[in-house]
């Protein structure tokens, strides 16, 4: 790929405009090209603009895109669901993951009596208010203004990654406890490490008898086995999905097992699930097409992003080794995360207060990676996409080791 020269300046990533994208490439306003890193927050695993999926598009385009009734597209998304994600017997189709994760609270707490949700520190749940919640100098504290206390109250922060702090909160409240609302892997800080933890944390719910729901939102269709459930061979009570099963539209997907299924009918709960864009037949053809292309095709699919993923961080790793350079790389599946230490960071509190104190270093370094012609999210994580190849990672590595070592050499 030619390079793209063009001003760098601190305000200059924050401004970017997008024209167009397609494949692994999005296209500014002025017509410079950029490889892509994020591709829409790791939504897009199959790239920008796939031609198998543009074509699914149209042709539901011209059959109609809302109905207001159940079509026969949302019947095959959810026998493919429930062929991929067997331990569940219903999936409820919402409009978007931060509808999806609101309404898990609301069954949850039905199905329990109780009220206090737990969650773990450094989770996006989207933009539920009963969930934005983050620990900010050892403190509950509001991602939003314009929250009420009363929400604060039922909500019980345990620390990711620290699992007996994690499981003395937890036994401390666990009669006043509806759920346990776990994202298991975090785009803040995506590893290998984290399994155990979320082990631990799943065998305390069954200990307990708590529900536990996985936010697998990110992980959904991207990991090995389409779920870091299935890889690691548990069986929350619930689960939320988005991003990838969508196909690139809006869509989130709660998942229930028979059991809770059971307990909705037996004690006659009313839950109120319906919206006026659920399961619309766009969303739901193309994303059943997606779930079906990208199962069919999974043995190459998933293969190709682990060659490709697994390149990226060996290659970065032993620059950063052998230029004494202190920056690390840390995978999870194709989801990867520069990380602006060498020193043992075990959640996403322990990474920013890292990243507070070279923060305009961090903002140079990503203004000048793409400056080159590599885009790079604010939010700091890359996914790779099913789009990429050996010579874009080839180029992506050149950049950043070019501004490895400019910013932190």
């Amino acid at each position: 790929m030619a390079k793209n020269s063009f001003l760098l300046n601190e305000g200059y990533a924050n401004s970017l405009r997008i024209k167009s994208a397609s494949k692994q490439y999005i296209i500014l306003k002025n017509r410079k090209k950029l490889i892509d890193t994020s591709f829409s927050s790791g939504v897009l695993l199959l790239g920008h603009a796939n031609q198998f999926i543009n074509n699914q598009i149209k042709k539901q385009i011209s059959n109609g895109i809302v109905y207001g009734l159940p079509s026969i597209s949302a019947d095959k998304y959810s026998i493919l669901l429930k062929k991929i994600f067997n331990n569940y017997s219903k999936f409820i189709m919402c409009s978007s993951g931060s509808e999806a994760n609101g309404k898990v609270l609301r069954l949850a707490r039905s199905i329990s009596n109780k009220e206090y949700i737990v969650m773990t520190t450094g989770s996006w749940h989207g933009s539920v208010d009963q969930l934005l919640f983050d620990e900010n100098d050892k403190k509950k504290s509001f991602l939003s203004n314009g929250l009420t206390n009363d929400i604060k109250k039922k909500i019980i922060l345990v620390p990711y990654n620290d699992y007996e702090k994690s499981k003395r909160i937890i036994e401390k409240f666990r009669s006043k406890i509806a759920l346990i609302m776990l994202e298991p892997i975090q785009q803040a800080l995506p590893s290998l490490y984290n399994e155990e933890y979320i082990k631990k944390v799943y065998n305390l719910s069954r200990k307990n008898n708590i529900l536990i729901c996985f936010d697998e939102m990110i992980t959904g269709m991207r990991v090995d086995k389409f779920s870091v459930q299935k890889k690691l061979n548990l069986r929350p009570d619930l689960s939320t999905f988005g991003k990838i099963v969508g196909g690139g539209f809006s869509v989130g997907i709660i998942a229930i097992t028979k059991k809770i299924e059971n307990e909705l009918k037996k004690n006659n709960k009313k839950v109120f699930f319906g919206g006026t864009f659920s399961a619309n037949p766009l969303v739901t053809q193309v994303g059943y097409q997606t779930l079906s292309y990208i199962y069919l095709n999974r043995k190459k699919i998933y293969s190709k992003l682990e060659k490709l993923s697994k390149y990226f961080e060996n290659r970065m790793n032993l620059f950063f080794k052998n230029n004494n350079i202190n920056i690390k790389i840390v995978r999870y599946n194709s989801i990867i995360r520069i990380i602006y230490s060498n020193k043992i960071v075990k959640n996403k509190t322990d990474r920013e207060i890292i990243e507070k104190k070279i923060k305009n270093k961090i903002k140079k370094f990503r203004n000048f990676v793409i400056s080159e012609g590599v885009f790079l999210s604010e939010r700091g994580a890359i996914f790779i996409s099913y789009s990429h190849s050996f010579r874009n990672l080839e180029y992506i590595t050149k950049t950043l080791e070019r501004a490895s070592k400019r910013y932190f050499g």
